[in-house]
């Protein structure tokens, strides 16, 4: 392990990635594309390229180290697909025709301990997985499979250590980083405070370890009993708007984090707006803040839905910024903030946030 630490640092590369690659029954002119992926496998692409003379050729610059997908297709249906581990290294890739036989990928040194991790974690899932099957049966009694879910958690505990203690061996490192980023959420808070310290003392300067200070920072900052943080955007009208115009203005305002293409958001708007119906002339405003990135959609939506309160939004979908000021991730989410400009609660849904309401205002 030391080893490979010490050779992560002495080799890093300055001038960017090349990534180099072929595909069984790809033919010249054939799309390849180097994808991200955002929620349950949908693959976004960041670059494409053609097969030429049999190969495909990459070239850019990563900041630290991530997980991408090489995805190729021939007239539209896929032809095979190789998952790596970006970073400023020459990286090769050999897709493969053959159904379900993984990619040979050869990369940097993130690529190696990745590889290493990846190979530990899967032989913990294969000697779990007989435990998880046997739960799944319906003609256990309720003792049996108590028992096993305790099997479960005792794994995913172990897992979570492992994790820990290879994120904490490999810092200060890309593949840290990146590894820590991507686990954070199934640690306790007290290990990722560890971690965090860890990286503190070894000077960390990858972005993901100064991302999720960013996003504690700003989480700290928008808890219930804090000050809330204005949003300054353009209006649905074009024009600029701010949610402290509506602060002061009301006894309670809701900001309302939604977009008009979640499916959720839109299932918990009868919500808001009986809500809104029933307390907006007792001193209720909600200002809904879109992640939207399509105009015609946002309004659209904001027209078939009849929100009759303000609307903002930067359409910069998941970058946008008044989402970052409260460290949303996922939503619908909201914040209910008093006249004084005091959060006093968060993420109120369904009945929540009408129960909610009538006990504040009187």
């Amino acid at each position: 392990m030391t080893v490979l630490m010490v050779l992560a640092s002495c080799s890093k590369n300055n001038d960017g990635y090349t990534i180099t690659g072929t595909i069984e029954g790809a033919q010249d002119g054939d799309t390849v594309y180097l994808a991200q992926m955002q929620g349950f496998f949908a693959f976004v692409p960041l670059d494409s390229t053609v097969v030429k003379g049999g190969k495909f050729e990459f070239k850019g610059s990563q900041e630290g180290a991530d997980l991408r997908f090489i995805v190729a297709s021939h007239d539209g249906q896929p032809l095979g697909m190789a998952q790596i581990i970006l970073e400023n290294a020459p990286i090769s890739v050999k897709i493969f025709k053959e159904e379900g036989k993984p990619a040979e990928v050869k990369g940097g040194q993130s690529q190696t301990l990745f590889s290493e991790y990846e190979a530990e974690i899967n032989k913990m899932n294969e000697a779990i997985t007989p435990v998880w099957e046997k739960s799944q049966d319906s003609t256990i009694t309720a003792e049996e499979k108590a028992k096993l879910e305790e099997q479960l958690q005792a794994a995913q505990m172990n897992q979570v250590k492992y994790m820990k203690k290879f994120i904490l061996d490999h810092n200060p490192s890309a593949i840290s980083d990146m590894l820590f980023a991507y686990n954070a959420s199934a640690m306790e808070e007290a290990d990722v405070n560890e971690v965090l310290e860890a990286m503190k003392q070894k000077n960390s300067t990858f972005p993901f370890y100064k991302q999720i200070l960013k996003e504690k920072e700003a989480a700290a900052k928008t808890d219930v009993g804090q000050q809330y943080t204005d949003i300054a955007m353009k209006g649905i009208d074009g024009k600029d708007m701010k949610v402290s115009d509506y602060v002061a203005k009301n006894e309670y305002t809701l900001i309302d984090f939604w977009a008009s293409w979640c499916g959720p958001c839109r299932a918990e708007m009868p919500h808001v707006v009986k809500a809104y119906n029933q307390f907006h002339s007792k001193g209720f405003e909600v200002v809904g803040v879109s992640l939207d990135n399509d105009e015609k959609a946002w309004k659209a939506a904001v027209e078939s839905l009849k929100l009759p309160w303000p609307q903002m939004s930067d359409l910069k979908g998941w970058e946008c910024e008044g989402a970052a000021l409260y460290n949303v991730k996922s939503i619908p989410a909201n914040v209910l903030v008093d006249k004084s400009g005091k959060i006093v609660a968060k993420d109120l849904r369904g009945e929540d946030l009408l129960n909610k309401l009538a006990e504040l205002i009187k």
